[in-house]
């Protein structure tokens, strides 16, 4: 099956022997592609390659076994206890500008080690299971809304400071009383109301330091608006919102909503896209998100997935007219479309 090169993911099988026009061996056939792979085709300007069929649907890529990730965990956790350091001195009462610095530091860092990283959304998934807090999810926030920074052809400046939004858009949730942040049980209306001042009281927070972007301020107290004017807390429309604030909003909802909460077990990513087809294209802006949509199932593509019907399959193709709902392989080998069966969806991801 001939493929394009951005339709080509780690671990996929090359079909053919590749060579250059001047007939030097670029790979072999039956290599497993990697990432380093991808990145000599794309230097090479291969558009297309034959790929081996067999690959899309028995080959599943277990990217928490490569070096890659535990690389990206040992960064996530230091990234995380970094933060948590920085963060927490910025609570204190006369805190000291370098704090600021040091988080400025961390985004530079996070954004250059994965500004090229192609298995990042997988990776910040698979992170999941190891460690979740409103540190971690400011990390992961930061990452996936550089990304989608980067798919939406951003420049690199503000794909940078997409990063520190990231890291600061949750600051006036360090300020919320612990037994309503950490609740195992629905909030009362009381405790919701105090829970959704953690906008308003973070912006204020970072409001008092002169050397903060006033673009992370704004995203610090913007980040639950919504472009149908049902987010909070000043219930402005899409055309009151700065793109950041956008882009952060998408970010913060598919991260928190695919991490475990004390209260629930972690959102399955197609429940989640399905969820933003729904009513996300009203709720966020209609040419980011679809963006976002279009390319955050990739990462999903070739994963385990368990069904309502208790089958287990592979997901073997992504239907653009409906993300949520892939051509999946069942165990016994049969193939399931899932747009054309409503009575089953995907209901979890396997390891």
């Amino acid at each position: 099956m001939k493929m394009s090169l951005e339709n080509i993911k780690v671990g996929m099988c090359v079909g053919q022997d590749l060579y250059t026009e001047s007939g030097q061996l670029i790979t072999p056939i039956n290599t497993i592609v990697t990432p380093e792979l991808l990145a000599r085709l794309k230097k090479f300007r291969i558009s297309c390659l034959e790929m081996t069929y067999d690959s899309l649907d028995d080959y599943i890529f277990d990217i928490k076994s490569t070096s890659g990730f535990k690389f990206f965990q040992n960064e996530c956790t230091e990234a995380k206890e970094s933060l948590t350091s920085s963060l927490d001195n910025i609570l204190q009462e006369n805190p000291d500008n370098s704090h600021i610095d040091m988080i400025k530091n961390l985004s530079a860092l996070l954004y250059e080690n994965n500004k090229k990283n192609i298995n990042l959304i997988d990776m910040v998934y698979s992170m999941h299971e190891y460690s979740d807090s409103v540190y971690t999810h400011s990390v992961n926030v930061g990452m996936i809304a550089s990304h989608l920074g980067h798919w939406l052809n951003l420049p690199e400046d503000e794909i940078k400071l997409l990063v520190t939004c990231g890291l600061f858009h949750d600051i006036g949730k360090l300020l919320i009383p612990k037994e309503i942040l950490e609740k195992p049980g629905e909030l009362t209306p009381g405790e919701y109301k105090i829970m959704q001042s953690h906008t308003s009281k973070g912006f204020e927070l970072l409001d008092q330091f002169d050397d903060i972007d006033d673009r992370i301020k704004k995203v610090a107290l913007l980040h639950h608006e919504r472009c149908d004017g049902t987010g909070y807390p000043m219930h402005f429309n899409g055309d009151q919102l700065d793109k950041f604030s956008k882009i952060i909003a998408i970010a913060d909802a598919y991260e928190a909503m695919t991490s475990e909460r004390v209260y629930r077990e972690p959102i399955c990513p197609f429940t989640v896209v399905s969820y933003f087809e729904k009513e996300g294209l009203h709720k966020f802006d209609t040419k980011y998100v679809l963006k976002f949509l279009n390319k955050i199932l990739n990462s999903y593509l070739h994963a385990k997935v368990l069904l309502s019907n208790d089958k287990v399959a592979k997901v073997i193709m992504i239907n653009k007219n409906a993300r949520s709902r892939p051509l999946v392989k069942v165990e016994d080998g049969d193939f399931i479309d899932l747009s054309v069966t409503p009575e089953i969806s995907i209901v979890k991801m396997l390891p």
